[in-house]
């Protein structure tokens, strides 16, 4: 088993049994982090939209991963402030890094810029819940 291997065994084990909030607009991104994240043995809470996303901060969550940009001109930041409040850590994930530059730095968390290797999400969310 090669280094690789074994980080991405640990983040899987990691994982297991947390409940994470997804929150992203694009349906086929968040289906394949969802389902890599269901594999690694997390419950997964989706939100496709800020409404959707504020709705389930609510429940019982452990970590969580994050759009920045939901469409609409709506940014995910309502969200990371009732993340904040409750003490649940999160990591950032935007396609648009660059343009976004000084709102994602004044949030500060991880961010994560798509496209972005499944394995490298569950390494960051596996972080998160260390540091948290």
């Amino acid at each position: 088993m090669n280094m690789m291997d074994r980080s991405t065994d640990a983040g899987r084990a990691s994982l297991s049994g947390k409940t994470i909030l997804v929150v992203e607009d694009e349906v086929l991104i968040a289906m394949d982090i969802n389902e890599s994240l269901e594999e690694a043995g997390a419950r997964v809470v989706y939100g496709r939209n800020l409404r959707q996303g504020l709705d389930r901060v609510e429940q019982p969550i452990d970590v969580a991963l994050l759009d920045v940009s939901l469409g609409h001109s709506e940014t995910c930041l309502p969200i990371v402030e009732r993340l904040r409040a409750r003490g649940v850590p999160f990591v950032l994930h935007s396609g648009d890094v660059q343009r976004l530059g000084e709102t994602i730095t004044n949030i500060g968390a991880p961010v994560l810029e798509k496209p972005c290797d499944l394995a490298v999400i569950r390494r960051a969310l596996v972080a998160a819940l260390a540091t948290g």
